[in-house]
């Protein structure tokens, strides 16, 4: 068999989780997505437990087509979902995610690594759930004195990525 499958679809809702009915909100059940991949080279029956996102989606479909991928995609984020897939797990990977909305208040920023799941809303505080311990994320530790140093060290690895406000103006912009 040559074919390899990759199954997924769009993000979840609140459904009424916390209240709130809607795509908008970084909690889990809003922003997780189900991902299944299958095929040749594929452990069969497992979980993979290293943080995915879609842009891990590019370099998965060039390897299942057998195209290297130009110098300048070679350089895009992402990874193979198949090399993923077939690795030992790594809890250390870091994902972003974002969410810009027409009439959002603010962009909405997401960063998963390790244990914590940190959220940065453009204009209002911060959220941190340490997803091991609480996965549904009910207790959020940003607040927590205990807690800054992981808060100062996230918005940090967040700000060496991208400028949270900047991108937001320019999302803002584009939608007008």
């Amino acid at each position: 068999a040559t074919t390899r499958v990759v199954y997924s679809t769009d993000h979840g809702d609140n459904l009424g989780t916390r209240g709130l009915w809607n795509k908008d909100t970084l909690y889990r059940e809003s922003a997780a997505i189900p991902l299944i991949v299958a095929g040749p080279g594929v452990p069969r029956n497992a979980t993979c437990r290293t943080n995915v996102s879609l842009v891990d989606l590019y370099p998965t479909f060039l390897e299942a087509v057998g195209l290297p991928g130009t110098p300048q995609e070679r350089t895009l984020p992402g990874r193979s979902l198949f090399d993923i897939a077939t690795a030992p797990d790594d809890p250390q990977r870091a994902v972003l995610s974002e969410y810009h909305a027409v009439g959002a208040a603010g962009g909405a920023f997401l960063l998963a690594q390790g244990r914590y799941k940190y959220h940065y809303y453009v204009g209002f505080p911060p959220e941190l759930f340490n997803i091991e311990a609480d996965p549904e994320e009910t207790r959020d530790l940003a607040a927590d004195p205990a807690h800054g140093q992981v808060v100062r060290e996230f918005e940090a690895r967040l700000r060496a990525m991208l400028d949270p406000e900047a991108v937001d103006r320019r999302a803002k912009d584009d939608q007008n």
